[in-house]
């Protein structure tokens, strides 16, 4: 099977037309199957209307780029540029009905066979330039087919990568998860560094701090407690009935030694009572100032947690900061992603993948080359004999007086001469 396959026409007939003539001629020499195209057929050139009427006669797959569908509404234009801002509006305006409906429902990805076509890049279909390698080993993960086929930065390119790697997932698949990976590293170290850096001094206060005060210091500072709350006015109120009791008493000698016996024996068991209070007070006071002390220094030890926490905040802010400022197009960086890929610039001719290898693949612009070369870029699909790039030159000139007459930013006019 043979397709033939272009992308990015930005309304300019005269380069489409030269493409479709050249296509013709190689089907002649050997049949082509089907026609392929991957977006933007409109913005920046002074033909959209008639670039949509040719193209839908005369290929077999459109899928949309984001020029197509910022001409209908569907994409914002604050993400475009002055002059493509500008060509989009007026593209807009001349727009039939008909062709205005037509771009609206162009799919963004399609796969045929072998092949994933998507306008940007699998990751992103509409947006993303693939312009390097580290942009294009994300992208190998988000396809299940050998090729991808994209268009969108008028360059032509190929990304090859061994298909050991296809069911390996990037490293990492998005920033996020590196971030966080890292973030927990350094919550770790800093977390175990305050740990360690208790010096003996702090260890010092914290001994002191929990040191239990003399049990009759405590006492007198404590509440007494409910067994000493029930001794003690009995202790206040004994002396005195003892005292009254021994003047009402007979003058007898044996009574009062018996008496006095009696008396003794009271307050020595009202003293043992008493004091077996007062040490079971004393002991509950103790516990209790255990408990406070121990709080106290659980409390403190959180305070030092929480400084800690604040350093590990501090340096999280400084790292997200260093991974924002190293963050590639759309998330990735050099240093954060195992480039598995090599990167092809193809001359015109043939290239084949290698047996075992995947690729993606970019025909290069048709309407607005930007390789330096003003001539229009397609390319030759053979499910045989792999991919044949091809250049055909074209009346620029004349497109160029389109783009004047048309009241569009000069700027579009001169950039086809110089193929940027």
């Amino acid at each position: 099977m043979r397709y033939a396959i272009f992308t990015d026409i930005h309304a300019n007939l005269e380069a489409l037309e030269a493409v479709l003539a050249r296509i013709d001629e190689l089907a002649k020499e050997q049949p082509i199957d089907q026609i392929w195209f991957l977006g933007d057929l409109v913005g920046y050139g002074p033909n959209p209307n008639e670039c949509i009427e040719t193209l839908r006669k005369r290929t077999d797959v459109i899928i949309a780029g984001n020029h197509d569908w910022a001409a209908v509404g569907k994409i914002d234009l604050e993400e475009f540029s002055e002059a493509a801002r500008i060509s989009a509006e007026w593209t807009r305006d001349q727009l039939t009905d008909e062709h205005f409906e037509f771009l609206a429902e162009l799919p963004e990805r399609l796969q045929m066979g072998a092949c994933t076509l998507v306008h940007g890049s699998p990751y992103g279909p509409l947006w993303e330039y693939l312009t390097s390698e580290v942009l294009a080993e994300r992208s190998f993960q988000h396809f299940d087919t050998r090729y991808c086929i994209v268009g969108h930065t008028h360059v032509p390119i190929i990304f090859q990568q061994p298909d050991t790697y296809a069911t390996t997932p990037t490293v990492p698949l998005t920033g996020e998860q590196e971030v966080q990976a890292l973030v927990d590293n350094i919550a770790a170290e800093a977390e175990v560094q305050a740990a360690d850096s208790l010096t003996e001094e702090d260890d010092d206060d914290t001994a002191e701090m929990v040191a239990v005060r003399p049990a009759q210091q405590q006492s007198a500072q404590a509440a007494p407690s409910e067994d000493v709350a029930h001794v003690a006015p009995h202790l206040e109120q004994q002396p005195g009935l003892l005292e009254s009791d021994a003047e009402q008493a007979p003058e007898s000698g044996d009574e009062d030694i018996s008496l006095e016996d009696d008396t003794e024996g009271d307050e020595e068991q009202e003293r043992d009572l008493a004091e077996d209070a007062l040490v079971g007070e004393e002991t509950q006071e103790l516990e209790k100032e255990a408990d406070v002390l121990e709080e106290m220094d659980e409390e403190e030890s959180h305070g030092e947690r929480v400084t800690s926490e604040a350093d590990i905040l501090s340096a999280e802010d400084s790292l997200n900061q260093e991974i924002e400022e190293l963050l590639a197009l759309l998330g990735l960086s050099q240093s954060m992603v195992e480039v598995t890929n090599d990167m092809i610039v193809p001359p015109e001719g043939n290239w084949k993948a290698p047996a075992g290898y995947r690729a993606i693949v970019n025909p290069g612009g048709v309407g607005q080359p930007r390789d330096g070369d003003p001539r229009a870029a397609f390319m030759i699909y053979d499910t045989e004999r792999g991919f044949t790039f091809y250049r055909v030159d074209y009346d620029f000139k004349k497109t160029q007086e389109k783009i004047e007459k048309a009241g569009l930013p000069p700027y579009l006019a001169t950039r086809l001469a110089y193929g940027r």
